[in-house]
This record gives C-alpha cells, sequence and structure tokens, in this order.
C-alpha cells in the first residue's frame, strides 16, 4: 500500500510521544487543570458502553451534575477502544493512515468552569506556542450555526475563510460538529482543528478541512467539545451547567510533529513493527510491500495488549468475543506474512 509523501517543514521540531505527552500534560496543569488518571478501557458502573471509547466517559456523570468533583478543571490522557457500537474504526484499521481500534486521547475539561473561547485560545496556544506548528499550516471547522464559536476563530485568532468550515446539522441528520458519545448523554457541538499536511496533497477544490476524512491534504488532530445538551430517548435537553470537552489523538498528533506520513510511522508504532520485521526476517522493501498486515498487527497488539491489562480474557460473549476477534485477526495477519509459530506475546512485550 501507497504513503503520501511530505514536504518537511524546519519550522517544526520533532517530539517523541512521551514528551507530547508530559508537554501536553504541563500546560494545562500551568492553567489549573488537576491532572486525572486514565480509567480502565471497562467503564465502570455504564450498561451503554463496551469499552471506554473516549476520555469523557470517566467524566460522564459529571457533564450532566449528578457528579460533583473538587475541581472544575481537568486534564488527562485516555486510553480508548473504538471496535463496536455508534464509534466503530475497525474496518479502516490498517487500511488509512489514521484510524486504530485502541488510541491515546489528551484531553482537557472544564465543569462549568470556561467555555468556548478559552477553550479555543488554549488549543491555539498549546500548538502553536508550545508545539510550535505553524498557525498557518491550521484550519478550523465549527457546526452550522455556532457563530459565537467561528467568531472567535476569525476575529480573536485570526484565521482566514479559506481556513475556516462550517458544517453539520444534527437534527437533519448529519452529525458532523455535533458529537454525542453514545445515543444517549451528553453532547453539544464542536470546534475541529486540522493540519494541513501540503497543498500538493490535495484532491481537488472539493478538498476543504470539512473533508478531511476523505482528503489526505488535510489531518483532524484536535476535537473540541462544547457541551449544552443531555440527549435524551425523547429528545435533547439542555444540562445544568455548559462544559467543554477535548479530545486530541496522541498518534496523529504524533505524526504531525515527528513529519511522517502515517500514524503507523511514529515512535509508538515502528517498535512493534521493527520487532516482527526480526521475527520474519523481512527488510524495508518487505515491510513496504506487507505494510497493510503489519499495521493490522501493530494496531490490534495494542489493543489486545491493554485489554487484557484491564482484565479482558477472550470468550465468546461481550468483551471477551471483541478481544477474541481482534487476537483472531492479527494472528490471521501473521499468517499472511508467513509466521506459523506464536508471536503475539513477543508484540506485547514491545507495546
Amino acid at each position: 500500500m501507497s504513503t503520501p509523501t511530505l514536504d518537511r517543514d524546519p519550522r517544526i521540531a520533532a517530539l517523541p510521544a512521551d514528551e507530547i505527552r508530559r508537554r501536553f500534560v504541563e500546560f494545562f496543569e500551568e492553567r489549573g487543570h488537576t491532572h486525572v488518571a486514565s480509567a480502565s478501557l471497562v467503564p465502570a458502573g455504564d450498561q451503554t458502553l463496551l469499552f471506554t471509547n473516549a476520555g469523557m466517559v470517566q467524566f460522564k456523570d459529571v457533564l450532566t451534575g449528578a457528579e460533583t468533583r473538587s475541581y472544575k478543571r481537568a486534564v488527562d490522557y485516555q486510553r480508548c477502544l473504538r471496535v463496536a457500537g455508534k464509534h466503530n474504526d475497525f474496518e479502516e484499521v490498517g487500511r488509512t493512515p489514521r484510524h486504530h481500534t485502541l488510541f491515546e486521547m489528551l484531553g482537557n475539561w472544564s465543569f462549568g468552569d470556561y467555555f468556548k473561547r478559552e477553550a479555543i485560545q488554549y488549543a491555539w496556544d498549546f500548538l502553536t506556542r508550545d508545539l510550535g506548528i505553524p498557525g498557518e499550516r491550521l484550519a478550523a471547522t465549527t457546526y452550522k450555526d455556532d457563530e459565537f464559536a467561528r467568531s472567535v476563530w476569525r476575529d480573536e485568532i485570526g484565521l482566514p475563510p479559506e481556513r475556516m468550515a462550517q458544517w453539520g446539522d444534527v437534527d437533519a441528520g448529519d452529525d458532523h460538529n455535533f458529537w454525542r458519545m453514545a445515543d444517549t448523554g451528553p453532547c453539544g457541538p464542536c470546534s475541529e482543528i486540522h493540519f494541513d499536511r501540503g497543498a500538493h496533497l490535495s484532491e481537488g477544490p472539493q478538498c476543504v478541512p470539512d473533508h478531511s476524512e476523505h482528503c489526505p491534504r488535510w489531518l483532524e488532530i484536535w476535537n473540541l467539545v462544547f457541551m449544552e445538551f443531555d440527549q435524551r430517548p425523547e429528545g435533547r435537553v439542555p444540562l445544568p451547567f455548559t462544559s467543554v470537552d477535548t479530545g486530541m489523538g496522541l498518534e496523529r498528533l504524533a505524526s504531525v510533529l515527528q513529519q511522517v506520513p502515517s500514524n503507523y510511522d511514529t515512535d509508538l508504532f515502528t517498535p512493534i513493527h521493527a520487532r516482527l520485521r526480526e521475527l520474519l526476517g523481512h527488510d524495508p522493501d518487505e515491510f513496504e510491500a506487507e505494510r497493510f498486515s503489519y499495521q493490522v498487527i501493530a494496531d490490534h497488539s495494542r489493543a489486545v495488549t491493554f485489554l487484557i491489562a484491564d482484565g479482558v480474557l477472550p470468550s465468546n460473549e461481550g468483551r471477551g468475543y471483541v478481544l477474541r476477534k481482534l487476537m483472531r485477526r492479527a494472528i490471521r495477519h501473521g499468517r499472511l506474512l508467513g509466521r506459523t509459530e506464536p508471536f503475539m506475546g513477543e508484540m506485547a512485550s514491545v507495546v
């Protein structure tokens, strides 16, 4: 499978994933946020979810006002799994440079404290000042009628019209720029930040930030969700207070800063590839020829490792069946690569 060619930007300093994670937490701690540990992939006391599929899962009751904590601002990095239900990337894994079953979400939170303006300003400052990403390589989208968020991007951040887009109409069935964890629960309009990977990757005039999932030029890196509503079976009602829930994929951000064409080329995955290549005796050309299978194995090895660490074991139903499905798919791709001996334990040791 082919990977796009990127022009290196000397203004962007490469950082390892561990450093990105540390700097994210420190940035928000310096701005009054409490660091909260990652929750288990198995949601605690939530029967509506099979797995933790977003950073907001452990804060769901805080967002609705059902639970009160000692802090109004939080920062975390949360392991998430998307293999079932509303958010399901299983079939895309290995085929695209950016989709995973398991990924790590960096997030900052406001529970009835700051709202849209501060969330946008914090995100812009972290990306452009702390990490040094040139502002002219960033774009933003907003929900169709969220003129306040759009005005912050336009009038305060200074984004030009060609790097802003409006989209989404949840009542007409278009969920773009409107986020909800599941069929019920906290939800609200959102503003996505996209990175411009280069005009040479554009596939035509339709290639704008709101089509980044289909055009290789744009990469969505951060989603700022403005929690205003509680989705109930009978409809949406206002939450008791407004909150901010942001999520940024560590894997995608690492690909931007390390200036590689795929998440699978970052230091979060290359050690797994290297060990598998060692087991198979593959050279770089053979790796590229079999990249799809390598990427499936690398992704699923991470998911399997953390699921077992969180107490899930293979079975014929529920979470255990999903784990079993991940293991079988990874092993199948190992067989396609010619590996007949067990190898998943070796992958887990690298993870």
